[in-house]
């Protein structure tokens, strides 16, 4: 990604809680994903293993686009997770831009970064990244918006 990310709000030792409760998150588990934190401000999720559930996009081998911003959505949680001191963070706007299809070998990461924060939501940008036929290579772009969970209530 070619901007700074905004630096880790919360210390490394908060970082180290966050983490802890979001890895052990079922839908987490669900998908096989496992998250980091990389300073000065980069949250990573990865597949820690490839079910086959997860497969079929474009074809057997490749991760389903379902499933690709489903990792969208955990690593903009992960990345609001390190600037909000709440136990849930929440998705406001997802967009993701397909770019190429990811196969399921390609060591695939999703990186994501905090582009500004503000006290109640802060914007998101990130990149699924991979490597094909010996090159590092980006499979998908995404944006969004996730909030502390509570902050953006509607009124009745």
């Amino acid at each position: 990604m070619e901007t700074a990310a905004i630096p880790f709000r919360l210390s490394a030792e908060q970082r180290s809680r966050q983490l802890s409760g979001f890895n052990f998150r079922k839908e987490i588990e669900w998908f096989g994903f496992e998250g980091t934190f990389e300073e000065p401000g980069l949250a990573v999720v990865r597949f820690k293993t490839l079910n086959e559930g997860v497969l079929g996009g474009g074809g057997t081998d490749a991760i389903n686009g379902g499933v690709i911003s489903a990792g969208f959505d955990a690593a903009f949680v992960l990345a609001g997770l390190a600037q909000y001191d709440v136990d849930v963070v929440v998705t406001l706007e997802l967009s993701v831009q397909f770019l190429s299809l990811a196969k399921a070998s390609s060591g695939l990461a999703f990186q994501a970064e905090v582009v500004r924060s503000a006290k109640n939501f802060c914007f998101v940008k990130g990149a699924l990244l991979g490597d094909k036929d010996g090159n590092r290579m980006t499979f998908a772009l995404a944006s969004g918006m996730v909030a502390p969970a509570g902050a953006h209530r509607s009124t009745p």
